[in-house]
């Protein structure tokens, strides 16, 4: 039997679920239907409304023009909306602040006694109630005393915000700057472009003298004079110690650094700055144009 219990009970709390669940739906249904009803009735109502204002302005209208029975049923109207509007701000301020004030005054006791016992005096809330109220009331005293001695005092308080002609007058300095630093760096990066570019053609040039001066190959180098040769006539012949001293018209060699290798150095140096002059001249004169950029900038 118990078994029998345990096997059929869950189905038939299933299906009590699933009968509960059907017949709320079919009564959502019925419901959902009531509504649109209700919902067309009360258009329908609004209709009546406006059929009863049209008849009192007709009505209005025999009396008066007919302009002036439509200003006065909307006049009557604006005094009971207003009326209405009354009432429901008085009842609002009533109820302000919307928050449980005697559940919370019933929670601050339990908590009192709990805490303290019997020893524990009700009336110490309504002091400590008193003296929030009177400290905020003594807040918004001092802020309007402020407000006024703002009000009162010239230059103190929040600015005054400026006028439509004050923004155009401001707004028209500043353009009038902004264009003289913008000619002004522009001037300035020509200038520097142009000096730039005649240095770059500097530096072609003599990388073009270098270079034809490398293609020409090096002179043989004259052998060496012994102690009984004779010195030329030229120049300063003789050193310190009496020694004959050769003077030459060739460029001195570095020490540890064969010629060929010197030529052939000075050569690639002057092929490279010919092939890249261009953009190296393009590099300066972004770079000088920033830092003439930069210390405008710093001026103003």
């Amino acid at each position: 039997m118990i078994k029998v219990v345990l096997r059929l009970g869950p189905k038939q709390i299933n299906d009590e679920i699933q009968l509960a669940i059907s017949q709320m739906k079919t009564k959502g249904v019925a419901a959902g239907i009531a509504v649109a009803l209700m919902v067309v009735g009360v258009v329908f109502l609004t209709f009546l409304v406006v059929a009863l204002i049209v008849a009192a302005v007709a009505a209005l209208s025999l009396i008066f023009e007919l302009w002036a029975a439509a200003l006065i049923v909307a006049g009557i109207f604006l005094v009971i909306a207003l009326i209405f509007a009354l009432i429901g701000l008085l009842k609002l301020k009533k109820t302000m602040p919307l928050l449980p004030e005697d559940a919370i005054r019933g929670f601050r006791l339990d908590l009192g006694v709990a805490r303290e016992g019997t020893r524990f005096d009700p009336q110490s809330l309504d002091k400590a109630d008193a003296e929030k109220r009177r400290k905020k009331e003594e807040a918004k005293r001092q802020a309007a005393e402020q407000a006024k001695k703002d009000a009162k005092t010239p230059g103190s308080g929040s600015p005054t915000p400026p006028t439509y002609s004050e923004l155009l007058r401001r707004t028209g300095l500043r353009r009038d700057h902004l264009a003289s630093l913008q000619d002004q760096i522009t001037s300035g990066s020509r200038n520097i472009a142009e000096n730039v570019k005649g240095k770059a053609e500097n530096v072609k040039d003599r990388a073009d003298r270098l270079s034809s001066k490398a293609r020409g190959g090096s002179k043989p180098k004259p052998e060496k004079r012994g102690s009984a040769d004779p010195v030329p006539p030229t120049g300063k012949t003789r050193g310190v110690a009496g020694e004959p001293v050769r003077v030459t018209s060739e460029e001195p060699e570095i020490i540890g650094v064969p010629a060929a290798d010197q030529e052939s150095g000075a050569h690639a140096a002057g092929e490279f700055v010919a092939a890249r002059w261009k953009p190296l001249a393009v590099v300066a004169g972004s770079a000088a144009a920033g830092a003439v950029f930069l210390r405008e900038l710093v001026k103003k």
